[in-house]
């Protein structure tokens, strides 16, 4: 009778150990990415700039898989995997903090649908690039409209929609998007 009760509090403890592991492994990255933000946004970081990097970044890994040799497999499947997980990270932040507030405070409703539009058309260009083999000749030419797609959408952002949202926010509220940015990239990363 002893023993079943030290097992069973025993294994009490261990079920509020991992319940509390649990919630600590989805609060933390958020909170960290939301604290990260606000150190960068007072030392000026520019939420904007943050995202710039991201499509030249996710750019730079593309270009550099269109000049692999068709039979590096393994290295399409890992960079496939790296460039999905950047993307994720990115669409998150975009579409969850960044075109509402385009939407909303920049006036920009029609511009925050069409960048809502191509995220969806990114995301099945990416499950094609998954479902095909990656030594298929089709494989090279869906990358190149995937890089084609991305450069485009980053283009627009850059160029139009983020000077756009930059102009409608109060400082206060730019270094508020930088923290948001931050955390909601973290909830993938």
């Amino acid at each position: 009778m002893v023993g079943a009760r030290m097992f069973g509090r025993g294994l009490a403890a261990f079920a509020a150990g991992a319940a509390l592991s649990f919630v600590a492994s989805r609060l933390m990255p958020p909170l960290a990415g939301r604290a990260i933000g606000a150190v960068r946004a007072a030392a000026g970081g520019d939420p904007f700039d943050a995202l710039a990097r991201d499509h030249q970044r996710v750019l730079g890994m593309i270009d550099t898989l269109l000049q692999a040799d068709d039979g590096a497999t393994m290295r399409r499947t890992a960079t496939l995997l790296q460039i999905k997980r950047a993307l994720t990270a990115h669409a998150f932040a975009e579409e969850d903090v960044v075109y509402p507030l385009l939407h909303d405070q920049a006036d920009a409703a029609q511009a925050a649908d069409r960048l809502y539009r191509e995220h969806a058309d990114l995301k099945l260009h990416l499950f094609r690039l998954e479902q095909l083999p990656k030594d298929d000749p089709r494989w090279r030419d869906e990358l190149g409209a995937l890089r084609d797609l991305i450069a485009r959408h980053a283009r627009d952002e850059e160029e139009i929609e983020f000077p756009r949202l930059r102009a409608a926010l109060s400082p206060d509220a730019t270094a508020r998007l930088s923290s948001e940015v931050a955390r909601e990239k973290q909830l993938v990363l």
